[in-house]
């Protein structure tokens, strides 16, 4: 009989050159078991998603509930589905006043995607600014952003009015000017290292954008709910 592996290897698309290959057979907690039974600690989590650990009762028991009474019936904004309203009206109640509405997506991908139209019908303007070595996903639009040739090969020709700006370095905010539309950062760095930004370095960026019109678009997929501790 054919293995999982061989199968996982002829049929399913790899996103690294050497996948990694652990083949879950159950996880808890922060650990997986694989079908050998060898435990391993969970540094991933999913990439976020699993942020309370796997099988959380609180979380089975949502899901469970919800599988009881109906499952995918509509994308975002058209039916009133009531585990959204509630997410959105807490969320809301959490944030600055003015930040109440809430554009629910799948993935880090899309919602920088979101992010880019809004700021240029918003804005009118076309510029973006991101940072070397910055990680905001896989779609077309979104990998303009990064500066990664390597990631980037073969995919072009891309969104061409975007800038690369270094690292906490302060004198390239002078890059941002009235035809910047966003300038779109992590606020802690993820492929480029886990690094994170000095606070006078944040303060800084954001007098800038509001000096020149200019939009500030915090990518926070992998550093968001209470994943930094």
């Amino acid at each position: 009989m054919i293995s999982q592996r061989n199968i996982f290897l002829k049929h399913l698309a790899q996103t690294s050159k050497e996948p990694i290959l652990i083949e879950p057979d159950r996880a808890k907690g922060v650990h997986i078991y694989d079908i050998d039974n060898k435990k391993y600690l969970d540094l991933i989590s999913g990439i976020g998603v699993s942020s309370v650990g796997h099988r959380h009762p609180k979380v089975v028991k949502a899901i469970t509930d919800q599988l009881d009474k109906y499952m995918h019936v509509m994308v975002y904004g058209e039916f009133i589905q009531s585990p959204q309203t509630q997410f959105a009206e807490k969320l809301c109640s959490l944030l600055p006043q003015k930040l109440d509405n809430v554009f629910l997506v799948g993935s880090g991908s899309e919602a920088i995607e979101g992010a880019m139209k809004l700021a240029k019908k918003h804005t009118g303007r076309t510029k973006f600014l991101s940072l070397e070595n910055c990680y905001h996903g896989n779609t077309q639009s979104v990998m303009s952003l990064m500066s990664d040739d390597e990631r980037k090969m073969g995919y072009g020709p891309y969104h061409q009015e975007v800038e690369y700006m270094r690292y906490s370095e302060l004198e390239d905010l002078g890059k941002i000017d009235e035809n910047t539309a966003a300038v779109i950062i992590e606020t802690v760095m993820g492929e480029a290292g886990c690094k994170v930004h000095s606070s006078e370095y944040l303060q800084k960026l954001r007098e800038t954008c509001t000096q020149n019109g200019t939009l500030l678009i915090l990518d926070e997929v992998q550093c968001g709910v209470g994943r930094t501790g």
